[in-house]
């Protein structure tokens, strides 16, 4: 009678095992050592020769010039295991022997000598779905069984094992197949069973099997009875209801052309072909992936799962985007994924999915934004200052000497200095320094604004006077003692008045004095006794009702004059040419 080509090539020997080198190799070692243990646990996903690989360590301890490291596979002990009829070695399905009643009798059988053999080894396949009681019931015997027998326990899901079954045993994972190990084990068995295969055919094949080597043999079963001795890729991928290279192409290059009636164009064949969009979806998931791959490492065939020709194809096409977007596309696409499996409505979900990554195309990352804004990035002929404006203060020496350190500044350090170097600009503006003024570092600039403008003595004042510098310079030393709060109070205060001893502000908020606390109350009247000259007594006050609130110039200049300034800065201009946007407010602030 017919066999199926997953028994015909079913491994005779150790060496024929693909994949799982890491488990034959120590179990060859144990047998050559003599130290064999009396239970075992092979797990692993479907497929990966878990059973295959008992049944050989069965043969090994009972052939006749064993126990040796590999079956000799000519014994009467070894055609009886190959031909699953040996009455030593009983395989029991879990599945339908699950109860405790099952296991006891299991322990009965233990406790015979073998009829023929060295050993009576007890084959257990889906071994988690036994009962906790038949566990229970299988400990003792697990822990100390007879001599003659052992036990090898093959699972899906060692997880749902007790942890008193798993420290009585040996636990080696079987792992999933590699692409390459796959490709090149259907390459050999179309060979031996003489069937012509182009190479996009073996390798959508061994993609179908995602590491199982039983499943690829038997969709290469399924190919031989629907085409014959000849199979070709096309024809194959039909046959395994997966969409065409083609047509995963054209989806990337929509992306790359932001054509989003292309987009729509593909969901709508599709849906006319019958397609599983889920399934076309992790198709597209693969296939970022692969180009991702192509894009770090290149056309490297063993990383990308495919064909050489394939292989070159992807190579080609992820030249086409940067890593960001390779990125960003494979992120919505795993999010596409996952929302497929409980959609109402697939073709939808898919349309919305596409859609996302044309618009993903077109955005710009902010640091990418922020870089374009650094000084040394700006274009000067595109957006040249007026010819009233006066020569940018220089980078301050500390910045220039961290970002030569460094070699390169972070966006957010760009960014710093890009708000310092404004500000800077700002108050030269407003305290009228020269141009040189200007070139020192920001701090120095800075304190030698007060001087520009000197401020006349309070203790000179008499009755309500107005005091302007003295509230600049003591939002300058809050703003040093990181208090930018209690400064912005002071800066939206009305106006000031200095008496006797006594020093009155009002404040444009009504309400905030009563909630000042007491640290920040004694820190005001510190800073106006140093600023002042003489000890004074500070009262915060709101304004009056009806009042309007006086804004406060900088120093020697109009505000709209400075203001004027900021808006033909460079940097200001191409800010709003980037965003489309003018800049509606400029608030002045002291460092």
């Amino acid at each position: 009678m017919y066999q199926v080509i997953a028994r015909t090539w079913r491994p005779q020997r150790f060496s024929e095992v693909v994949g799982q080198q890491h488990v034959t190799q120590t179990l060859q070692n144990a047998i050559r050592l003599g130290r064999i243990a009396h239970g075992y646990i092979f797990s692993g996903q479907r497929g990966v020769g878990k059973t295959s690989v008992a049944r050989l360590l069965a043969k090994s301890l009972n052939c006749a010039t064993g126990p040796a490291p590999e079956p000799c596979g000519e014994c009467d002990s070894c055609r009886e295991v190959a031909a699953g009829r040996a009455v030593d070695v009983i395989e029991i399905d879990a599945a339908s022997n699950r109860g405790i009643d099952a296991v006891r009798e299991l322990r009965e059988n233990a406790r015979y000598a073998p009829a023929r053999d060295r050993y009576k080894v007890f084959i257990i396949d889906e071994a988690h779905q036994i009962t906790p009681e038949g566990f229970n019931a299988l400990l003792k015997t697990l822990e100390e069984p007879p001599p003659h027998v052992i036990f090898i326990l093959a699972t899906t899901e060692a997880h749902q094992f007790p942890e008193t079954i798993l420290s009585r045993c040996q636990h080696f994972s079987f792992r999933a197949i590699p692409f390459p190990e796959i490709l090149g084990h259907i390459e050999a068995v179309c060979a031996g069973e003489k069937v012509e295969a182009d190479p996009d055919a073996v390798a959508a094949l061994a993609r179908s099997g995602e590491g199982s080597l039983r499943d690829a043999l038997s969709r290469l079963e399924q190919a031989i009875a629907a085409f014959g001795s000849r199979l070709e890729g096309p024809a194959v991928r039909r046959l395994l209801g997966t969409a065409p290279t083609e047509r995963l192409e054209e989806v990337f290059q929509a992306v790359r052309e932001q054509n989003r009636q292309r987009m729509l164009d593909i969901v709508e064949q599709l849906s006319e072909e019958g397609s599983q969009l889920p399934h076309f979806c992790s198709q597209l998931v693969r296939t970022a992936r692969n180009l991702l791959v192509a894009r770090v490492t290149g056309p490297r065939q063993d990383l990308l799962e495919s064909s050489a020709e394939e292989s070159a194809r992807l190579a080609a096409l992820a030249g086409q985007f940067s890593e960001e977007s390779l990125m960003r596309i494979l992120g919505i696409l795993l999010e596409l994924n996952q929302e497929l499996r409980h959609s109402m409505d697939p073709r939808f979900q898919m349309e919305l999915g596409l859609l996302k990554l044309v618009d993903a195309e077109r955005l710009v990352a902010i640091e990418d934004l922020l870089a374009q804004m650094e000084p040394g990035n700006v274009s000067r002929e595109k957006s040249s200052p007026a010819p009233s404006a006066s020569p940018r203060p220089p980078v301050p020496a500390e910045k220039t000497a961290r970002a030569t350190a460094s070699g390169r500044l972070s966006p957010f350090e760009q960014d710093q200095m890009r708000k310092r170097t404004l500000s800077e600009a700002g108050i030269g503006a407003a305290t009228g320094t020269a141009p040189a003024a200007a070139a020192q570092p920001a701090k120095e600039a800075v304190r030698e604004a007060p001087a520009a403008a000197p401020s006349p003595p309070a203790e000179d004042r008499s009755g309500d006077t107005q005091a302007p510098d003295a509230i600049s310079e003591i939002c300058r030393r809050l703003e040093e003692r990181s208090k930018p709060f209690l400064a912005s109070l002071l800066v939206g205060s009305s106006d000031m008045e200095v008496q006797e001893g006594e020093v009155t502000v009002r404040l444009a908020d009504p309400g905030m004095a009563a909630f000042l606390p007491d640290p920040d109350r004694q820190l005001l009247h510190d800073l106006f006794t140093e600023v002042l000259g003489r000890k004074v007594k500070v009262s915060l006050v709101a304004a009056a009702p009806g009042e309007p609130a006086k804004k406060r110039e900088p120093q020697g200049v109009p505000a709209s004059s400075a203001d004027q300034r900021i808006h033909q800065d460079p940097e200001v201009k191409e800010f709003e040419a980037l965003f489309g946007k003018p800049v509606t407010g400029i608030r002045h602030r002291k460092e």
